[in-house]
């Protein structure tokens, strides 16, 4: 992001009036970088403190933080930021306190590691919070509530205010004054290893408290028994989940599928509902013995004495208790031993394995008056349909980003980090990476494992390989360096697996090593790291290796995530699988990679270095999210979950894979079923095919409006006065429209804007009316609930997508648009070709002229068009005009006479071409205007001249967006 300096269009007396005097008046600029605001954590708006922070460290040149309390997780949640600060010699200074002797030892020794940061502690009851940023002649100063702790930081709730000041300013002068007073203070001393052993000293004598993590109360969570002892109650998610396998009891529903995120509580859950049933007897049934004994716990926890507990496992007589804890082989081998009706009430853990024979037997075999399957991942990498095993019922769904916001499960501080570096060479040829030496990798490895761990203590992690071989040759190597690790393989026993959980949990070792044999069927909850060293090629287990340390335990604030990103074509799985979201929309996976932490629940974290950032940038543009197989895939999945064909709006109702990428691939959703659902009949003419493309392609974006409601409301009325359309399209929008766009939406209708185009509709000169050809069509009852299905995607899509237009504008800041949408939005006669418009094109008919920007240039294209365009800053560009041209060209003379002739220009920009998916797609950055410079030049390699065009934007360019657009995807 530019400096706030850049701004000089804006004066702080505008800023100041818009401030405190008026914020609605039109003269002043209430939307200026330099306006002094609110800072408070709200993850509904996408913004907390933590991103403000690190913001401002990537653009300081130095800075200094006072803060009472700092925590591992505060600090962990800035290490990355601090790295940078640290390798590029930013200086620092943290002034900390000993109030309540609150501070982590651990957060201390990590500051003592950097040696840009001079740390000082106001031995006293300093509670101070201030966060200063030196940039040379302007600073940034955020003062508030906000202590350095990751809650503070990114969940509680904190107001801090954000102001801006030149060096002479007062407030910035009294603010450093309190500084310098509290650094040099007479009680103020040096951080010292020293001064932090006398300090852990005095804390193990006065018995500090323990927990690093204390829950904060909330009424109904826990209840206290005649005795008063604590009982264990539902937690608010888990009575959500109780209410709704109630309703399924009361429908009596045979099977039902609990989803849910691991960690949550499924357990426990299922203990509850018997509660609440009562049933006779009940039988729970897992694969490992482990698995077993941790549930015949929870049961007797929740339960007490009202059942007896019995756990069947191998060499066990046939159980009698009321309540059965069995292993799935043995169950399998003795059920002919078994009433059909034994159990009343069964319970499949894990119930993504009940494809399995032994689950499948069981299953067949018993008739229990409910079957509960429960499982983190129903979704299989083996594509069978557990969902059929189960009805279709899902009980409920809790997904990871539930179980984050409602603080079920612990927070955890995910980096992306670049693997691997040789001779100072990033490593790109994964080739080359398998045949490393595993002596290199360890040192990278055991570097960055220092770098980025706060606690080096209390270190209980899991590391994640592709081969056991390299499992345990890195074992041996890290070994080799000091840390105590071992390697597992599935070719290991149970009870050598249990014993080496056993030895993670007693901290005799550090860190297991495995490939895949901890994805799930184990829990650990004192394991608070995961090193993944293998890439990304699913979602499914990448949520399954994070899910092994989110667990909450005592002594555990929080998770450290690292995970080591090769060069890898399937990268762009990690935001998919971070972010839960399956839509395989490029541009929200772009955003969470930027802004990440602002966009998971809680006060979890999402941090990536520059070069991996670079690498699945690239992944998601290289990616092709519109292939067969990928649509398939995510058709299928969906059509297991729901039991029959999804309709279109069942795709967004369960965040499925965007229906757009079925119509950009097949043109329609009748084509994609025609063609790959053996169970869809419908049949329709090449006319009816060709209309519902049309439409499918071009209308169900939902990016205009008026297009959709014309069509459904002459699909009720065989005709429709233009009164009556602009009524329409007020009742559904709340916002008025005009004349030239209700033209410019007919010439689309009736097909004579684009040559593309088909006649659906016409007009009389009053009255519209719907084409003949296609009305007769429409009396086909399916083809017009499909015609109807579609429109209604598209309206519902331009609700939720396109509802707040920019200004006066059909557009949508930041929303993406092709060459033909501009066109159409614009209100042009008819569409034009990109290539036609070439980077910009004046349009007289509305005395319009936008903007064409490809940031990054083909190096193999000519001289003579490869334009350097450039942001300056993110509310400034400098646009090149095309070759050859003059200062006395039409283009450059028409933009000379702005404002007087009321020409407006828009500006649109695309990354480049490369995104296999949107690279004809370009974003909306609001209206531009020239700001008077202008430098004529001879274009490199050529002869022909051409002008250097600076542009003034009136909304500066969002963040993230700004990063994506300029970073350099070629690192």
């Amino acid at each position: 992001m530019a400096d706030p300096r850049d701004y000089a269009i804006v004066s702080f007396e505008q800023c100041l009036h818009a401030s405190y005097i008026d914020s609605g008046k039109e003269t002043e600029r209430s939307d200026s970088p330099l306006n002094p605001r609110i800072i408070a954590n709200d993850q509904r708006s996408a913004t907390n403190l933590l991103s403000v922070i690190k913001t401002q460290l990537k653009s300081c040149a130095s800075f200094d933080f006072s803060v009472a309390f700092i925590s591992d997780g505060g600090l962990q949640a800035l290490i990355e930021v601090l790295n940078e600060l640290r390798d590029n010699g930013i200086p620092g200074r943290f002034l900390t306190s000993t109030y309540l002797n609150f501070n982590s030892p651990a957060a201390l020794r990590k500051l003592l590691e950097f040696p840009n940061i001079e740390t000082r502690v106001y031995q006293g009851n300093m509670h101070a919070k201030g966060y200063f940023f030196n940039k040379g002649e302007l600073s940034t100063v955020i003062i508030g509530s906000s202590n350095c702790t990751q809650t503070a930081l990114t969940c509680n709730k904190e107001w801090n205010v954000l102001f801006h000041s030149y060096a002479n300013g007062e407030m910035l002068k009294s603010a450093c004054k309190e500084f310098e007073n509290l650094w040099s203070d007479a009680v103020t001393t040096n951080l010292t290893e020293a001064w932090i052993g006398e300090y852990e000293r005095y804390n193990a004598k006065e018995d500090a408290p323990k927990s690093t993590r204390r829950s904060t109360f909330k009424a109904g969570q826990t209840v206290l028994s005649a005795d008063g002892e604590s009982t264990v109650v539902p937690n608010s998610m888990q009575q959500h989940a109780l209410e709704a396998l109630d309703e399924l009891h009361d429908r009596e529903e045979p099977r039902a599928l609990l989803i849910s995120a691991t960690g949550t509580g499924k357990t426990y859950l299922s203990a509850f509902d018997v509660l609440a049933t009562k049933p006779q007897r009940v039988l729970f049934v897992a694969h490992r013995m482990r698995i077993l004994d941790a549930s015949k716990k929870s049961f007797e926890t929740v339960l007490g004495d009202r059942y007896t507990y019995e756990t069947y496992g191998s060499g066990s007589a046939k159980p009698t208790a009321q309540c059965t804890f069995a292993m799935v082989e043995t169950l399998k081998r003795h059920l002919v031993e078994f009433d059909p009706n034994e159990f009343d009430y069964i319970i499949i853990d894990e119930a993504h394995r009940s494809g399995a024979d032994g689950y499948r037997a069981i299953m067949d075999h018993f008739t229990p008056a409910f079957f509960l399957g429960m499982t983190a991942t129903p979704d299989r990498t083996d594509g069978y349909d557990v969902y059929s095993l189960f009805n279709h019922v899902i009980a409920y769904r809790i997904t990871l980003q539930d179980a984050l916001e409602n603080d079920m499960l612990a927070p955890f501080h995910y980096f992306g980090i670049a693997d691997l570096l040789i001779d100072d060479e990033v490593v790109d040829d994964p080739r080359l990476f398998a045949m490393l030496c595993s002596q290199e990798r360890a040192r990278h490895i055991a570097e960055k494992i220092e770098a980025y761990s706060v606690d080096k203590k209390n270190r209980r992690g899991l590391i994640f390989c592709n081969k056991n071989e390299e499992a345990a040759a890195l074992s041996k190597e890290l070994n080799a360096l000091g840390y105590r690790t071992m390697a597992l393989s599935g070719n290991d026993s149970d009870k050598v697996r249990d014993d080496a959980i056993l030895r993670l949990e007693n901290g005799e070792i550090e860190y297991i090593f495995s490939v895949n044999i901890f994805n799930e069927g184990i829990d650990i909850p004192s394991v608070n790291q995961i090193i993944m060293l293998r890439r990304t090629e699913s979602a499914i287990v990448f949520i399954q290796q994070l899910g092994r340390g989110l667990r909450k335990a005592e002594e555990k604030e929080y998770t450290l995530v690292l995970d080591f990103i090769g060069n890898y074509q399937k990268n762009y799985f990690i935001p998919i699988a971070l972010s839960g979201d399956r839509t395989y929309n490029k541009d929200s996976l772009r955003a969470f990679v930027k802004e990440g932490s602002t966009i998971i629940p809680g006060c979890s974290t999402i941090n990536f270095d520059r070069v991996s950032e670079t690498r699945i940038f690239r992944s998601i543009d290289d990616g092709s999210f519109n292939g067969v197989k990928l649509i398939r895939e995510e058709y299928e999945h969906l059509k297991q979950m729901l039991g029959r064909i999804p309709t279109l709006f069942d795709f967004d109702e369960n965040e499925s894979i965007d229906p757009q990428r079925i119509f950009a691939k097949f043109g329609s959703y009748h084509a994609f079923l025609e063609r790959y659902e053996p169970r869809y009949a419908t049949v329709f003419d090449d006319a009816q095919c060709i209309a519902l493309k049309f439409i499918s392609q071009k209308l169900a974006n939902g990016k205009r409006i008026e297009e959709l409601l014309l069509m459904k409301e002459l699909m009720s009325n065989s005709e429709l006065p233009t009164k009556c359309l602009f009524e329409a399209i007020f009742e559904a929008t709340g916002r008025s429209t005009n004349q030239r766009t209700v033209e410019s939406a007919c010439r689309v209708l009736s097909g004579s804007f684009s040559s593309s185009g088909q006649p659906l509709i016409a007009f009389d000169g009053e009255r519209y009316l719907l084409n003949a050809k296609f009305a007769a069509s429409l009396n086909q009852e399916e083809f017009k609930r499909q015609v109807l299905e579609a429109i209604d995607f598209g309206i519902s899509r331009n609700a939720s997508l396109y509802g707040e237009p920019y200004r006066d504008t059909s557009f949508v800041l930041n929303a993406k648009y092709t060459y033909e949408d501009v066109c159409r939005l614009l209100n042009w006669e008819k569409d034009v070709n990109g290539q036609i418009i070439s980077g910009y094109k004046y349009d007289e008919g509305t005395n319009t002229f936008p903007v064409f920007i490809n940031y990054d240039k083909d190096p193999s294209i000519s001289d003579t068009i490869r334009y350097e365009d450039r942001f300056v800053s993110d509310r400034e560009l400098i646009a090149i005009s095309k070759a050859p041209r003059t200062l006395q060209s039409p283009e450059i003379k028409r933009l000379q006479a702005w404002p007087g002739n009321g020409m407006r220009s828009y500006l649109f920009v695309r990354k480049n071409k490369d995104d296999k998916d949107g690279g004809k797609e370009f974003y909306f950055l609001g209206e531009i205007a020239p700001s008077g410079t202008y430098r004529l030049f001879t274009m490199p390699n050529t002869t022909n001249s051409a002008v250097e065009i600076t542009y003034r934007l009136d909304q500066p360019v969002r963040a993230d967006l700004y990063d994506y657009l300029t970073s350099d995807l070629d690192q």
